[in-house]
């Protein structure tokens, strides 16, 4: 048995207070999984339980919420956490049809649980969740479900993609109804549960379906919505916002993707997508936003020329402005803006690239330093923006010569631009003043610019006593 249970079977007997495992554990124990974090209800006095478990597994008891009805307990050695909320009525049968969908308002008294096991008979289930589980299908419990939280709305989208569920119809159309208020939630309790649906794979299936189905995707981006009226042009056979929503299909198609690239460049997305940016969020989940608003400034950029065609000039400038106040509306860290921003504003960099025909050294190499670490995630979102519009035009258009274009500029990235990104490793400005005894911060900046053009171009290895000689050269 898990010892919290038999903890906390010890302080129910002692204290004489009904403890419950409630939600998420027996949802995740029933679909095969294992919930880590759980959550508990007691009949009264959730001080009194939460301080004495903190105590008798050496963790650390915090009051959350009005007047400390919810403690949240710190299990240290286990990297745990347990919250023990107080029961939201007279009975556990009243708190559990208060709860946001069926799948979650079950519940199992302490005493009932035998070496990890939930025999299904032990189960308090007042609306159904057990058989929604065994269904498949995200339901709400009552119809202020929504109006009582409207974060919940997002949270069935989750549900449904995590767990692979349908939602049900008539939950959908309550989403629908009461969507209006889901605009006005805080940026971080949207961002959370949006990460959570962008970290798993179709995520353009989940959009498109928050779009279509439930109407919701405009309240949580209201920015996209000037994007259904931006419609046909040379390039485009669909609106603006059905051609981004099929960029980001594109963008997890190549991602998820076996021998779609060389070995070496797919094992560099790979690892390159797993990088934290902030905490819990990484680069994938960037990459797939910047897949999906790489296009949002077209409305604001919308120009007809002389001759009546439509032009959208300037528009990843426009789109990146646009994209960093959503940005900051999420709350989401410095640097995970930064990134964003430039995702947006250099998406149409490889293909000015491409249409110039211009990959020389001098030209990549003055590309990569702009794009830095961001140069994979660009170059992925302007090989699916070109995918995504030609597939629709003509599937063999252009599309494999500018693969084989991204692939070049990926691999001139990551084989010869990356030995240079940190020269610190190969040469230092402290080396530079010691040889040469040297005094100007700006020089010493020049300099070590000269050297990276150097090993970037082959003219010298890339090593220290290299990088000292060719500066004695040019000095």
């Amino acid at each position: 048995m898990d010892p919290i249970f038999k903890t906390l079977k010890e302080i129910s007997r002692n204290e004489n207070i009904k403890i419950y495992v409630v939600g998420g554990y027996i949802r995740d124990y029933f679909l095969g999984g294992k919930g880590e974090d759980i959550d508990f209800v007691v009949e009264k006095n959730p001080a009194k339980i939460g301080k004495k478990l903190a105590e008798k597994i050496g963790g650390k008891a915090i009051p959350l919420g009005d007047r400390y009805k919810f403690y949240r307990v710190v299990d240290k050695n286990r990297g745990l956490n347990y919250d023990i909320n107080e029961m939201d009525g007279e009975t556990i049968q009243e708190d559990l049809k208060k709860r946001d969908f069926t799948i979650n308002s079950l519940a199992i008294d302490i005493m009932n649980i035998e070496d990890n096991r939930i025999n299904k008979d032990n189960i308090l289930d007042v609306t159904g969740g057990l058989k929604d589980i065994e269904n498949k299908i995200i339901r709400h419990v009552n119809t202020s479900t929504f109006l009582e939280d409207p974060i919940r709305m997002l949270r069935a989208v989750r549900f449904m993609s995590q767990f692979e569920f349908d939602i049900d119809d008539d939950t959908a159309r309550l989403i629908r109804e009461d969507k209006n208020r889901l605009r006005d939630m805080p940026g971080e309790r949207i961002t959370y549960e949006l990460f959570k649906i962008l970290k798993l794979r179709r995520t353009y299936y989940y959009f498109r379906y928050m779009d279509k189905k439930l109407n919701i995707l405009e309240e949580i981006f209201p920015d996209i919505n000037p994007m259904r009226d931006v419609g046909e042009c040379k390039y485009h056979v669909v609106d603006s916002l059905t051609h981004s929503i099929y960029t980001l299909k594109v963008a997890e198609d190549i991602i998820y993707a076996d021998g779609y690239f060389e070995e070496h460049v797919k094992k560099a997305y790979e690892e390159h997508s797993e990088e934290e940016v902030a905490s819990g969020h990484k680069r994938l989940e960037l990459m797939k936003l910047g897949a999906f608003f790489h296009d949002i400034g077209k409305p604001s950029a919308k120009k007809i020329d002389k001759t009546g065609r439509v032009r959208f000039k300037g528009h990843e400038i426009t789109g990146a402005e646009i994209v960093k106040n959503i940005a900051e509306r999420l709350k989401l860290s410095i640097r995970e803006r930064d990134i964003l921003y430039k995702m947006i504003a250099k998406h149409m960099i490889p293909l000015v690239l491409y249409k110039k025909n211009d990959v020389s050294g001098k030209t990549l190499y003055g590309v990569f330093s702009e794009l830095k670490e961001d140069t994979l995630d660009i170059l992925l979102i302007s090989l699916s923006d070109i995918i995504a519009t030609r597939k629709l035009l003509d599937p063999t258009e252009e599309m494999g010569k500018f693969k084989v274009h991204i692939e070049y500029l990926a691999n001139n990235y990551l084989t010869r631009f990356k030995e240079v990104e940190r020269i610190s490793d190969i040469i230092t400005g402290k080396d530079i003043i010691e040889r040469f005894d040297l005094k100007s911060n700006v020089m010493i900046g020049d300099l070590l610019e000269e050297v990276k053009k150097a090993i970037y171009n082959g003219k010298i290895p890339p090593t220290k006593n290299g990088a000292l000689r060719y500066i004695e050269e040019i000095l």
